[in-house]
């Protein structure tokens, strides 16, 4: 759905979807998940304390938090090779920070390049396994992949959110 098809009952529907969805799931099935996703505990712990961000939409108490981390969840299971790619990428950028010296330096770039280049790289291999061709390698073709990943992840979340949080306020 575009942003252009989407209604407000629709986005209501969906937010309780969602709701329902995050009421099912513990919170401590959620750091399971995270915590075996192989991410470093800190941003384990990070992701866990996101789940229990919460906020008050008219009379109903929707589970934000939550509702974001079973999205990204279902998006890494979706693009598996993404996924593989960006933690590549930022491992790279952890094996750079080893280096004596000069490596505390390097890592914030090699980090960054490691992921977008690893993210790409992913992406496009989840596009061959959907049986997508593609069509460009140039730099266009890799913008094209960067927009095309934000695209993907963020455009129904952010569709539904602010449907329903413009309902909100503009009561």
């Amino acid at each position: 759905m575009t942003a252009s098809s989407l209604s407000l009952p629709q986005a209501n529907f969906k937010m309780a979807l969602w709701q329902l969805e995050a009421d099912s799931m513990s919170s401590s099935d959620l750091y399971v998940w995270i915590a075996s996703s192989g991410l470093p505990d800190d941003i384990a712990i990070k992701l866990h304390q996101l789940a229990h961000y919460t906020e008050k939409v008219g009379n109903k108490v929707i589970s934000v938090g939550k509702i974001i981390l079973i999205k990204i969840i279902e998006f890494i299971k979706a693009h598996p090779y993404l996924s593989i790619g960006i933690a590549l990428g930022a491992v790279v950028g952890l094996l750079v920070n080893t280096i004596p010296f000069f490596g505390q330096f390097l890592a914030p770039l090699a980090t960054v390049l490691g992921i977008t280049l690893g993210a790409i790289a992913g992406h496009r291999l989840d596009k061959r396994r959907q049986g997508k061709e593609l069509f460009n390698i140039g730099v266009i073709g890799v913008t094209e992949e960067i927009v095309e990943i934000a695209k993907e992840f963020f455009q129904l979340l952010i569709e539904v959110f602010s449907l329903v949080f413009q309902e909100v306020t503009s009561k």
